[in-house]
């Protein structure tokens, strides 16, 4: 049965970031490099530089990350060194300064990671949601979705829709253009969906399976102590984002996150040139 390992090449430097997946991998979509061993797809993400957003979605789904440090640390480095400090993930950190680093971040746990490039390879928990990143309708198939399955997912599962609450039947599955009845988590899948139309799913972010418990608030936070105040933020679980309202220690959301997942809290309105990382939280139990 395929299964998959998800990692995100976080970098300042976009062509340093490429440079770095393309040791790794074969780009296969955009911002995506594939590498297939036997049963094991390696899938290595690339979220655009400075687009906060697409970086937490990234990293929240995978169970890797790389940090490459291109040259002299800047704010943008600092920013991405706290959002792979946030994301609780194991990784490797390639910094231009290895002692340099490690003395400006002796406080985060990633200044341990700090080595030569060596592949890591971790494997995905199965957390009962399958991210969606894409959905369309594809003639003489009907509704298919792409994403990355954080869950074993089988023909004929019947999933949830979020944010919308559809139900949903899996019709089949594809891994790189080869037709699968099952996929262990951490796999780079296209799902042909029964059941609903696109417009009915419009908004798409998620498929969770049944009795995976969900969340409209998010409690005992951590803020990092590099954060300014703030009201608003973004809260990404496994992919999926919501916004939040800070009311003291507990953020309240505008829509529902699953729970198996730990949180990034984002605020995109942070002064310029700080860390727009506000925290992160564990929605586990």
């Amino acid at each position: 049965m395929i299964k998959g390992t998800i990692i995100t090449v976080l970098s300042s430097n976009e062509a340093e970031a490429i440079k770095l997946a393309e040791l790794m991998g074969k780009r296969s979509e955009e911002r995506i490099y594939y590498r297939k061993r036997d049963d094991l797809v390696k899938s290595i993400l690339v979220p655009p530089v400075n687009r906060i957003i697409d970086e937490a979605v990234a990293l929240s789904i995978s169970t890797a990350f790389y940090l490459k440090v291109p040259g002299e640390l800047t704010w943008i480095d600092g920013e991405l060194a706290l959002l792979a400090e946030a994301s609780g993930l194991r990784g490797v950190v390639l910094p231009n300064n290895a002692d340099s680093f490690r003395r400006i971040f002796r406080e985060l746990r990633i200044s341990n990671y700090v080595s030569e490039f060596t592949e890591v390879n971790a494997d995905a928990e199965d957390v009962g949601v399958v991210y969606v990143d894409r959905a369309f309708n594809v003639k003489g198939v009907g509704l298919v979705v792409l994403g990355f399955a954080l869950t074993q997912v089988s023909v004929h599962d019947k999933l949830m829709a979020l944010p919308m609450g559809k139900e949903v039947e899996v019709r089949s599955i594809q891994v790189l253009d080869e037709d699968q009845d099952s996929v262990l988590p951490g796999t780079r899948v296209g799902l042909a969906l029964r059941n609903a139309r696109l417009e009915e799913i419009e908004g798409i972010q998620a498929l969770i399976k049944p009795g995976i418990k969900l969340t409209s608030e998010v409690k005992d936070y951590v803020k990092l102590k590099y954060a300014h105040d703030a009201e608003l933020v973004h809260v990404i679980a496994c992919g999926v984002r919501a916004m939040g309202k800070i009311n003291g220690s507990v953020i309240s959301l505008k829509d529902k996150l699953p729970t198996n997942c730990r949180a990034l809290i984002i605020n995109v309105n942070a002064r310029p040139k700080t860390p727009r990382i506000y925290g992160y939280a564990d929605l586990k139990g």
